[in-house]
């Protein structure tokens, strides 16, 4: 079963199954297409041999092409339901593997079905979507299923369009020796946003990540603005109030790592990317705790809120 719905930048969702896309797997598919219907059943139920006898069916009433059309749901269905036999049969017959289907059978933590999926040409390092990294990011709290990608090339780095990758997700959800494990496997700490993303962990240990992460040689920026080295991204992303890591936990009322963070060096006088300090983005939060520490460190900037905490 999918776990707890998590958000990725701009909601991303790591976990969940979108049944309504289904529909929409079948180009050319009428409204009321009684063959992929029947076929979706089939391959719903498992039933390989009404799955073939199906395929026929529609290949000499219509063409091999429209078959392979119509079926395109079906493949869907037999994927989040687990029908191995059906999904190694659609894919024979000429289906082709797309990342939504990687996607189910990763949130699903089947490796049997990403197996097939794999041995007929998905490319286990692409991009689920623009916006979202390859299929490792979902598998990142499954322990067993990380060494599985692992195994058959996944590479932690590997990323989208956006600087996210599965040790992006991994810092965000998975255990810590899971993050050790992709790093030793050549995950590197200075891409993929790290430091912003350990701190949405919403277990207690985000300074034992963040830690982690800062012993690491090549160490991810703490001072930097988020998207910062990728100007393009910055541009497009930055009416959103790009800020530091700093920013983040200020924005999220989180005094012991604003403190974390102050002590590893952290610039409290860096202005994020509309032009806020951290403590301008806790007071508008109302957490007053972080207000009251900034407010008190000797290099704050002048310009700091003087209005006085929530009460």
């Amino acid at each position: 079963m999918p776990s707890e719905a998590q958000d990725m930048l701009s909601a991303l969702d790591f976990t969940t199954t979108d049944h309504e896309t289904y529909k929409f797997a079948s180009s050319g598919r009428c409204n009321h297409d009684v063959d992929v219907d029947l076929i979706e059943a089939a391959a719903t139920a498992g039933d390989l041999e009404a799955v073939r006898c199906l395929m026929d069916y529609i290949k000499r009433s219509g063409g091999a092409q429209r078959a392979t059309l119509l079926s395109g749901s079906a493949l869907m269905f037999a994927v989040d339901y687990g029908r191995k036999d059906v999904v190694e049969y659609l894919l024979s017959e000429g289906l082709t593997v797309h990342t939504t289907h990687v996607k189910v059978a990763t949130i699903n933590k089947d490796a049997a079905v990403l197996e097939l999926l794999f041995t007929h040409g998905w490319d286990i390092n692409t991009p689920i979507e623009w916006c979202v990294p390859p299929a490792l990011a979902f598998a990142v709290e499954d322990p067993a299923l990380v060494d599985w990608f692992l195994a058959n090339g996944a590479d932690p780095n590997a990323r989208c369009l956006l600087d996210i990758t599965p040790l992006s997700a991994a810092v965000e959800f998975a255990s810590l020796p899971t993050i050790q494990r992709l790093v030793d496997q050549e995950g590197s700490v200075a891409c993929g946003q790290l430091m912003h993303y350990a701190l949405r962990r919403k277990s207690d240990d985000r300074i034992q990540a963040m830690e982690f992460l800062l012993r690491q040689p090549s160490l991810p920026p703490t001072r930097k603005l988020m998207y910062e080295d990728e100007p393009w991204w910055f541009e497009s992303q930055k009416f959103f109030g790009l800020g530091t890591p700093l920013h983040d936990a200020a924005t999220g009322g989180d005094l012991d790592a604003v403190r974390f963070l102050i002590a590893k060096g952290s610039d409290p006088t860096n202005k994020d990317s509309l032009g806020k300090l951290a403590i301008e983005k806790a007071h508008k939060h109302g957490h007053d705790s972080v207000v009251l520490y900034l407010r008190a460190l000797p290099y704050q900037s002048t310009s700091s809120p003087t209005a006085a905490p929530h009460l």
